[in-house]
């Protein structure tokens, strides 16, 4: 666990985590309240549209998955892209194979889901790389 390589003492564990989700959350809540719209938009409207019965499958698969994934096998999943693959696969369903992916959304949502980790990872190295320089990483 990361707390071995931090050096964090078992008893500081906790106020360690709680810190952490006291940083984390609000960064998810102001997230979603700016951008949650717009993603609700692009995934709801013009991928395709889809009523109730499809939105209980969306959450399911999605959950199913998430759930599969961290639990069975450790890995860290991203709730939303499950979610628009879920979407995407009902649009494929109805619609076709062709008719979804030739919308310049779904493109836009490919395109995305290659340069995040790139530009994540990039930023991830400079901080890295700067923190070192300064001798921040040295406990």
């Amino acid at each position: 666990m990361a707390s071995n390589e931090l050096s964090i003492a078992e008893n500081q564990f906790v106020h360690v985590m709680i810190l952490a989700t006291l940083i984390v959350t609000p960064s998810f809540g102001i997230g979603s309240s700016l951008f949650g719209h717009k993603v609700v938009q692009k995934t709801g409207k013009e991928i395709v549209m889809f009523g109730r019965i499809e939105a209980v499958i969306i959450a399911f698969i999605s959950a199913s998955l998430l759930l599969t994934a961290s639990l069975v096998k450790g890995i860290p999943t991203s709730l939303v892209q499950l979610n628009v693959a879920a979407i995407i696969g009902i649009g494929v369903a109805k619609l076709g194979f062709r008719n979804i992916f030739r919308k310049t959304e779904v493109n836009k949502f490919f395109a995305m889901w290659v340069i995040a980790p790139v530009i994540s990872f990039s930023i991830s190295l400079l901080l890295t790389y700067l923190a070192d320089k300064l001798d921040l990483l040295s406990l």
